[in-house]
């Protein structure tokens, strides 16, 4: 008889933890379940999904934290987005709101979970719970908004990037509007924080729209150019919106062909914004050489592309920017005429004996004058005396000069030539020459040519030696700025 009791008390429990094995399921058959809980299925519909939850203890705290337990798997099923609440911070913070909803408390995430209907039923010494929850279809926009509002919602400087965003876009200042997101996008993705590659790629496809809004085309350009002279006429670019109207502050990158410091030909490259109404303006400085030239106008500064270039490293897809940063670029080819022979030019030159010491002569000017008059040069002798280029450094020269003949003469060929070595022979003197001619350009003060060259005449007379050696100097400077001098 008291084994017999023993085995009874045993498929009692047996029976008891099948129960409540049962019960801790999602809608199984149950004779304790109300009838509205056994007739309710669950069902997708076009408001969402309709979850039924049960769970039971032997207390009622224990039996609603299974029932928590269990709705937040259910729901991390089917909006797909458990890998964002793997944290235990987020989990809990989650796993809290939820209670709030089961209790009818305020919760944050009311709008897209709800209670259908749930009751408490308690039989003998147990508490069982049955409910039926609808969670919205976009549950999954609400599970991520909540981690963004979790980690950003504080963040001063995000905050700041986006507000500055809206405004530049009210303003149709789409290209700031998209540099603040690109800018936000970067910030997201260094802080390494749950969806900060999904928020940064959010603001990244929102810079791409607002960049896209934006349309350039080409307003003038300079007709004619000279070489080495000032272009008068400015470059224009209008950038505009589908419905024509302005949009101001795009950042452009204009690269242009000039001449370095040692004379060489580089490119070179300024950033320019365009003004309130959308105008971009480029006044070329000048084109050092003829034949062809190219000016680029490429949208966006350098930061804007080294952001661009980094999002993209870091995993971002930034076709739609790249594209339309490719599209939009627009390249001008000018037709550079030489100018050398149209402008007015000077010359003075200083001479020396072979002491260095200054002469009258002025051998080399007059003879390298006539030889460009001859090739159709505009060049006169200038009234400035020699000596000038003697007392004073370079810069201080040409500092005077700009000051004096700016508006006279548009350059000037200027230097120092001398004796540099003497040589009595039997019935001849032999003498060489050598120098140094530079030619600026007044409105710049930029040196365009530099020449050093010697010369050596023979003759049966040394002041006839001396003079024709300079000659023939002047005469080799002024063939070497008939080829080089643009």
């Amino acid at each position: 008889m008291k084994n017999i009791r023993i085995l009874t008390d045993i498929l009692i429990a047996l029976l008891l933890i099948l129960f409540l094995a049962s019960c801790a399921t999602r809608g199984k058959t149950d004779p304790h379940a109300p009838d509205w809980y056994s007739q309710i299925e669950e069902s997708e519909n076009s408001d969402g999904y309709i979850i039924k939850i049960s769970g039971a203890s032997s207390s009622e705290k224990e039996t609603l934290d299974q029932v928590i337990q269990v709705l937040y798997d259910r729901i991390m099923e089917i909006s797909g987005q458990s890998a964002l609440y793997s944290q235990e911070t987020d989990k809990a913070m989650l796993l809290g709101a939820i209670r709030q909803v089961i209790l009818k408390e305020e919760s944050s995430i009311d709008e897209f979970l709800s209670v259908i209907q749930q009751e408490w039923v308690i039989p003998d010494d147990q508490v069982l719970y049955y409910g039926a929850f609808l969670l919205k279809k976009d549950a999954d926009d609400f599970l991520q908004n909540l981690i963004l509002q979790r980690y950003y919602n504080d963040d001063e400087a995000l905050k700041e990037m986006l507000e500055s965003s809206s405004v530049f876009e009210s303003e149709l200042k789409y290209y700031s509007a998209a540099e603040e997101l690109i800018r936000a996008a970067q910030y997201v993705l260094s802080h390494s924080e749950p969806l900060a590659d999904e928020i940064a790629q959010g603001y990244v496809d929102r810079a791409g729209v607002l960049l896209n809004k934006i349309f350039l085309k080409k307003l003038g350009a300079p007709d004619s150019v000279l070489s080495n002279l000032k272009i008068s006429d400015p470059f224009h670019i209008l950038c505009e919106t589908e419905e024509e109207l302005g949009i101001g502050g795009v950042e452009f990158l204009v690269r242009y062909q000039g001449r370095k410091r040692d004379g060489s030909r580089g490119e070179f490259e300024r950033r320019l914004i365009s003004n309130l109404s959308g105008i971009m303006e480029f006044f070329h400085p000048f084109i050092p050489f003829s034949g062809k030239a190219e000016v680029q106008f490429k949208p966006g500064s350098r930061d804007f592309h080294a952001g661009i270039s980094n999002l993209e490293k870091l995993g971002m897809n930034v076709t739609f920017i790249k594209k339309w940063l490719e599209e939009s670029t627009i390249d001008y080819e000018l037709d550079v005429a030489s100018g050398a022979r149209t402008v007015s030019m000077g010359v003075v030159i200083l001479h020396t004996d072979s002491t260095g010491a200054a002469l009258s002569q002025q051998d080399s000017s007059v003879s390298l004058q006539e030889a460009l008059s001859q090739d159709g040069f505009n060049i006169r002798l200038m009234n400035l005396n020699p000596r000038e280029i003697m007392n004073k450094t370079e810069a201080e020269f040409i500092r005077d000069l700009r000051a004096l003949y700016k508006g006279e003469y548009t350059r000037v060929a200027f230097g120092v030539v001398g004796i540099r070595d003497f040589e009595t022979r039997n019935d001849s003197y032999r003498v060489n020459t050598s120098g140094t001619v530079k030619v600026v350009d007044v409105d710049s003060g930029e040196i365009l040519l530099v020449l050093d060259l010697d010369k050596s005449v023979e003759s049966r007379s040394n002041t006839l030696a001396v003079s024709a050696s300079f000659r023939e100097l002047g005469k080799s400077f002024a063939e070497e700025m008939m080829s080089y001098l643009e």
